[in-house]
């Protein structure tokens, strides 16, 4: 057996034995010692972390997950890493996030609200209920976490993130349509209003960090503007009045979403400012013509102090964004990822 330590970003660690034929995941289940993961099959990044010190073995870790040159520079996923000797591992959460007794993580859902809110995405409001569905119930999440859905009728699940605040029985989803999308045939042929769903979570590592009073940017690249709207929201709630930003960019006016209700959160929020982009046809006065990282370059450089940046988004958008803030001489450390990843 080996000695694998979990250290969090604030430096506290828990640690526990695993053999050299189970992963680290599993070894932690096996002894009360739950973190963070989702698919367990090395497809969604939820338990990526990085290995510090120690030989391992790393299983089938899909690239979408794990990029090349992430798993040179020692990242890992914890569902796919057995060990060949002790190891020391940082995860990129805090030490509240680790779970030391069994947690519910499977939810009835019940949908509420369907509406197509541009051409090609729908807000899908569903409410959680209790084990038996007898009841609402309120679901704890962190803002920027992600619920697997499941197709009714199949074991098919999609990952979706939460544009909601935790502690509601509703939880609020913003989910492109896509043409040859599982998911996406389900909303569009048969989804209806109090159909129930099975879910499962909440999971994801991607959340708020505090730092101080140091400003926000929040950069969402289409339906990437769920998991930022959720912090925001969360910072609201909360009276968080550090100053931040919302950078939010489609390609086509057409698939433009939630202004007004961007607005109306604007307007609630002295310290809030949203930035809006469309690539093609920008008709109004309040979109900019270019990419949401257009924007990000523009205020980058008249900002008054480095930001942390939150990106949600399609790889693309998440390497432009990584090189604009390199540009600009805002340290790597300060910016933190959800890349949107392919279906399955």
């Amino acid at each position: 057996m080996y000695q694998v330590i979990i250290e969090t970003e604030e430096g506290e660690t828990v640690s526990f034995e695993c053999g050299p034929s189970e992963d680290v995941i599993s070894a932690g289940l096996r002894q009360s010692v739950i973190l963070l993961s989702s698919c367990r099959a090395g497809g969604c990044a939820t338990c990526k972390g990085e290995c510090t010190d120690g030989d391992y073995e790393l299983v089938d870790a899909k690239v979408q997950a794990l990029p090349p040159d992430e798993e040179e520079n020692g990242m890992v996923l914890l569902c796919r890493t057995y060990p060949r000797s002790d190891l020391h591992i940082l995860v990129p959460y805090t030490h509240d996030r680790i779970s030391f007794e069994a947690i519910q993580t499977n939810w009835i859902g019940e949908i509420k609200i369907y509406d197509k809110v541009s051409s090609n995405v729908v807000r899908l409001v569903v409410q959680v209920l209790t084990a038996d569905g007898s009841a609402p119930i309120a679901l704890n999440f962190k803002p920027g976490q992600f619920i697997d859905i499941e197709i009714p009728g199949t074991h098919t699940k999609r990952s979706y993130s939460m544009a909601s605040v935790s502690g509601d029985c509703l939880l609020e989803f913003f989910i492109r349509i896509l043409p040859d999308g599982a998911f996406s045939k389900f909303l569009t042929n048969e989804a209806k209003i109090g159909m129930r769903i099975n879910m499962r979570g909440p999971a994801g590592s991607f959340g708020l960090h505090e730092n101080g009073m140091r400003p926000r940017y929040f950069v969402g690249g289409g339906t990437g503007l769920s998991p930022v709207l959720s912090m925001i929201r969360q910072m609201k709630k909360e009276g968080d009045n550090r100053p931040a930003k919302l950078f939010f960019g489609v390609n086509r006016c057409d698939e433009l979403f939630y202004l007004d209700e961007l607005k109306s959160l604007r307007d609630g929020m002295s310290n809030l400012d949203v930035l809006v982009a469309v690539v093609e046809g920008a008709e109004r006065k309040d979109v900019a013509h270019g990419t949401v990282i257009d924007l990000l370059r523009e205020e980058l450089l008249i900002r008054a102090a480095d930001p942390d940046i939150y990106l949600c988004g399609p790889p693309g958008m998440i390497d432009a964004a990584f090189a604009a803030a390199a540009a600009a001489g805002v340290p790597r450390e300060q910016v933190y990822q959800e890349k949107f990843l392919a279906s399955g």
